[in-house]
């Protein structure tokens, strides 16, 4: 989509550009990104997006559960055990039993899956630089602000709340 549904371009016309141009050109522009983000996952740790996210949940949540990780990650568990399975082929992650519950896994990130990581983070902040380039620091903290914003007014389960995020209904 190389403009919005309307034919204008972003922010020509402040209050008539429709929501749901808006609302396209951002899932447009979410894509591309994280298309870009795949790119830049399989260059530089050789790993698949969902894995990478795996990866970075366990190292946030170090050890942790598997259930725990289909939960935050918004999986089924079915889907955490296949990518555990194969991460752990891979020599990137361990399992261990949980000392508190014999049913539950704990899983830790190897000693080859931290240094990934450590050029996953510097690989994403250099991508981050490059993608916002073309904003200057006013632009980048009312970007900042706008998003925070529209991510505040949806519920934890994605579902919208009425209002703005600010107490502010119109």
């Amino acid at each position: 989509m190389s403009a919005p549904a309307s034919g204008r371009q972003p922010g020509t016309v402040r209050d008539e550009v429709p929501a749901r141009d808006i609302v396209a050109l951002l899932f447009d522009t979410s894509r591309r990104l994280c298309l870009q983000s795949d790119r830049l996952l399989g260059a530089t740790i050789g790993l698949s997006e969902a894995r990478a996210r795996l990866l970075v949940t366990v190292s946030e949540l170090e050890p942790a559960r598997m259930g725990r990780l289909a939960s935050d990650l918004g999986v089924s568990p079915r889907s955490v055990t296949s990518m555990v399975d194969a991460l752990e082929r891979d020599g990137l992650i361990t399992r261990e039993p949980d000392p508190e519950d014999r049913r539950a896994t704990l899983l830790r990130l190897t000693a080859d899956s931290r240094a990934r990581m450590s050029r996953l983070f510097d690989a994403q902040h250099q991508l981050a630089e490059d993608l916002l380039a073309p904003l200057d620091g006013d632009d980048r903290a009312n970007l900042h602000r706008m998003l925070s914003v529209l991510w505040e007014s949806a519920g934890p389960d994605g579902a919208p709340r009425p209002g703005r995020a600010d107490g502010v209904t119109d």
